[in-house]
């Protein structure tokens, strides 16, 4: 359709198991993969090495996009934290980085978290502690990205993390838009990820009274209560844009269950996906599965998003996209 500009692609997220590339590959094959490294993949070199050998043997056309997502437990065993400047923090994302360059990936991925425990004494000064205590760690991360070739990308937290482990944390950091950009300012070329499903719950956990939120939590959502932030996704993606690299699409309800399938929950994303298809790279389908083996909900994603952008285009969904405004 002449004067439609090129839309975002559709990516799956998957692990760099067997099975799981077996399943992500399968027809219809998506436009890419973004690939989450669990710590357990990071600590054989000589694994690592023949992972990259093997995902570039899987890559089924040359434009195949591959998108690399660090893990949520560091080398020492800790969980990774964004203010703490460790060795073991450093290497982890060397071989982050290392895995991404050597199979020709395009960005970097990591969380932007101080994870603590549920009762910690939250409050403004903490955040603004926390942020500054994470620019080191930032700057390193910026600066190895970049000298691979790969953009670096931060990603928001919703209020309750469950770090994959079935965990219940907070972090007094990285749920607002406001802090994405206060780290995308500091570096110029550090992107943003955005996961819909962690945004729709920290903007429910915005408009909840604290008496009303479930007990455990409620000292987050009184901890919430002291931001001064818009309490609508187009306020919170509207601060992004000019940052916004891609976005990780799953649903959400409420102020726990995130990760839904596309039509089980509190966001329209077939208008989320139309609205944002022409200020970013990609869609991430990120579903969680009942079996992490087989993407089911993850497809019905590929499927929905690309009719979106089938829509838009006038038929064609398959046509990388410029780099979002301002993303690196």
């Amino acid at each position: 359709m002449p004067g439609i500009e090129p839309t975002a692609r559709v990516l799956l997220k998957g692990r760099p198991t067997e099975a799981q590339l077996a399943d992500r590959l399968a027809e219809p094959v998506p436009a890419g993969l973004e690939l989450y490294l669990d710590a357990d993949d990071l600590k054989d070199r000589d694994y690592l090495d023949h992972l990259a050998v093997r995902l570039r043997e899987l890559r089924p056309r040359p434009d195949f996009v591959y998108v690399v997502e660090g893990p949520i437990r560091s080398l020492d065993g800790s969980f990774f934290d964004l203010s703490v400047d460790s060795e073991a923090n450093r290497e982890c994302l060397r071989r982050v980085a290392g895995l991404a360059q050597a199979i020709g990936s395009e960005a970097i991925l990591i969380h932007a978290i101080t994870p603590m425990r549920m009762d910690a004494p939250l409050g403004p000064g903490l955040r603004r502690a926390k942020l500054e205590q994470s620019l080191p760690l930032v700057e390193f991360y910026v600066h190895l990205a970049q000298e691979r070739g790969l953009v670096p990308l931060l990603e928001n937290i919703p209020p309750v993390a469950r770090q994959r482990e079935s965990s219940y944390m907070c972090t007094p950091i990285g749920m607002s838009s406001s802090d994405l950009v206060y780290f995308a300012t500091q570096f110029p070329g550090l992107g943003v990820t955005v996961d819909l499903s962690h945004a729709g719950l920290y903007l429910n956990g915005l408009r909840m009274d604290p008496f009303d939120a479930p007990p455990e939590a409620a000292p987050v959502v009184g901890y919430l209560s002291t931001f001064d932030d818009d309490s609508d996704m187009e306020s919170y993606l509207r601060a992004v844009r000019p940052y916004l690299f891609e976005v990780h699409v799953s649903n959400a309800r409420g102020l726990l269950d995130e990760g839904l399938p596309y039509d089980e929950g509190d966001l329209n994303l077939d208008a989320l996906a139309a609205r944002l298809a022409p200020d970013l790279r990609y869609f991430v389908t990120e579903t969680l599965e009942p079996d992490p083996d087989r993407g089911i909900h993850m497809r019905e994603a590929q499927r929905r998003l690309e009719a979106v952008l089938s829509r838009i285009t006038g038929g064609s969904s398959d046509t990388p996209s410029p780099l979002g405004r301002g993303s690196g």
